[in-house]
C-alpha cells in the first residue's frame, strides 16, 4: 500500500471527558477487550498501509502502553512501522497544537521523511471496519485533489456536537460543507478521515504555516472546493459514533446486535486486533445467570448480568444485577447491588445493596477508581 497513515489520537478527547479525564480518546476503552485506537490501526493495517503515525499531545501513557511498538499489527519493522508522534507544535517550542491542521503543521518533517506518495489521516470518533484500500482507489480513479471518507448512516451520533456536512453533486464532488449543531436525516456526514497526495499536502502545509491558518475546514477544504475536485467517499459500512457518554454507552451496546458485530469483527480478511491478554477464562459461579452481554477473559460473574458489556478482570459478586451497563476493567459490584444503564471506569469498588440507575440517553456514571 502506497500510503502513509496518521491517526488523531486526541482530537476529541473534550466530547467525552469523563472518560478521557487521565487518558486520551483513542486509548478509551471499548466492547470488552479493546481499546478504540485498535480499531483504527487494524483499518490501516488490514488495507494495508504498514508505516502509521499516531499523533497525540496529553494523557498519551496508556495509550503508548497499549500500542507498544506495535508488534500485535505486525508493525515492528527496522523500517516505517508504528510511530507515537511528539506532542509539541512545528514552531519548536512547549505549545501543544489543538486541532487537526495545527497537528499535520507540526509534523511535516515526518510527512516529509515518508516515502509513501499518499496520505491517509483520521480521527478516531467513529468505530468501523473500513477499506482504506476502496477509499485510496476511488481517489485515484475519481482524480480527486481531496477526498472526504463520509457516511449516511452515523450511528448513535448526538446533537450539540459540532457536526460536519457535505453537500454533494451527482458526481459526489463535494459543493458546499455545512457545520451544524444537530444531526441532520439523510445527510452525507463527515467521518474526519482524508486523503492526499503526499507532495499536494506538503505544499499545502507549508502554505498554511506561512500564512498563519488554523482549521482544515474553513481554512482549506472550503476554499479549496472552488478550483479543485474535492470528492466524497460515502461508505456504507456501520459507524458507531461516539462523542458523548450517552453515545459512548449506546456504541457499546450495539456490540450485542449480531449482524453489527458480525460486520466490525467477523469479516475474516479484515480482523480487528488487540493486546493480548493473559487471564484465565471468565468464571461463572453457582447460580449466576449471564445472558445476552459480552463477558472478557477473567471476570468473575457469580450474580446477573444482562444486556451489558463486561471487561476482563471485573467481579460481579452473589446477588448483584448489571443490566444495560458497561462495566471496564477491573471492576468490583458487591452483593445485592443492582445498576442498570451505568457506565464504570476502571477500578470501581461499588459496595453491597447500592442502587445505581440512569438510562441510555443519561447513564449513571463512575469515574475511575471510585469506591461507592
Amino acid at each position: 500500500m502506497n500510503m502513509l497513515g496518521l491517526i488523531f489520537a486526541d482530537e476529541h478527547d473534550a466530547d467525552v471527558n469523563e472518560l478521557t479525564a487521565k487518558r486520551t480518546f483513542a486509548a478509551v476503552p471499548f466492547g470488552a477487550r479493546y481499546r478504540i485506537i485498535d480499531f483504527f490501526i487494524s483499518n490501516m493495517t488490514n488495507s494495508g498501509i504498514r508505516n502509521i503515525g499516531v499523533v497525540a499531545t496529553t494523557k498519551y501513557e496508556s495509550l503508548m502502553g497499549h500500542v507498544r511498538y506495535g508488534g500485535e499489527w505486525d508493525l515492528n519493522r527496522r523500517k516505517s512501522g508504528l510511530s507515537v508522534l511528539p506532542p509539541f507544535s512545528f514552531s519548536g517550542g512547549e505549545v501543544r497544537y489543538e486541532n487537526v491542521l495545527e497537528a499535520l503543521q507540526a509534523n511535516i518533517y515526518y510527512i516529509k521523511q515518508a516515502t509513501e506518495p499518499y496520505v491517509l489521516f483520521t480521527c478516531c470518533n467513529a468505530i468501523g471496519n473500513i477499506d482504506y484500500a476502496d477509499m485510496l482507489d476511488y481517489h485515484i480513479k475519481s482524480g480527486a485533489r481531496f477526498t472526504c471518507l463520509c457516511t449516511k448512516n452515523p450511528r448513535n451520533k448526538k446533537g450539540g456536537v459540532p457536526t460536519t456536512e457535505y453537500k454533494l453533486d451527482a458526481d459526489n464532488r463535494i459543493t458546499d460543507i455545512i457545520i451544524r449543531e444537530e444531526v441532520t436525516p439523510d445527510a452525507y456526514m463527515g467521518v474526519n478521515a482524508y486523503i492526499m497526495g503526499r507532495e499536494d499536502l506538503l505544499e499545502l502545509l507549508e502554505d498554511s504555516v506561512e500564512h498563519e491558518l488554523v482549521s482544515l475546514r474553513k481554512d482549506i477544504l472550503v476554499p479549496m472546493l472552488k478550483d479543485s475536485k474535492v470528492m466524497a467517499y460515502v461508505t456504507d459500512e456501520t459507524l458507531l459514533f461516539i462523542d458523548t457518554i450517552s453515545s459512548y454507552l449506546e456504541s457499546n451496546l450495539d456490540l450485542l446486535d449480531a449482524d453489527i458485530r458480525k460486520e466490525l469483527f467477523g469479516q475474516e480478511l479484515r480482523p480487528i486486533i488487540t493486546r493480548a491478554g493473559n487471564s484465565s477464562p471468565a468464571f461463572y459461579g453457582e447460580g449466576s445467570d449471564a445472558a445476552n452481554s459480552m463477558i472478557a477473559a477473567g471476570s468473575v460473574i457469580e450474580g446477573t448480568v444482562r444486556n451489558s458489556i463486561i471487561f476482563r478482570g471485573v467481579h460481579i459478586k452473589k446477588g448483584a444485577v448489571v443490566e444495560n451497563c458497561v462495566i471496564n476493567q477491573d471492576c468490583t459490584i458487591g452483593e445485592g447491588a443492582v445498576l442498570n444503564y451505568a457506565v464504570l471506569d476502571k477500578n470501581v469498588v461499588i459496595h453491597d445493596k447500592r442502587l445505581l440507575s440512569g438510562y441510555i440517553t443519561h447513564p449513571f456514571y463512575v469515574k475511575k477508581g471510585s469506591v461507592i
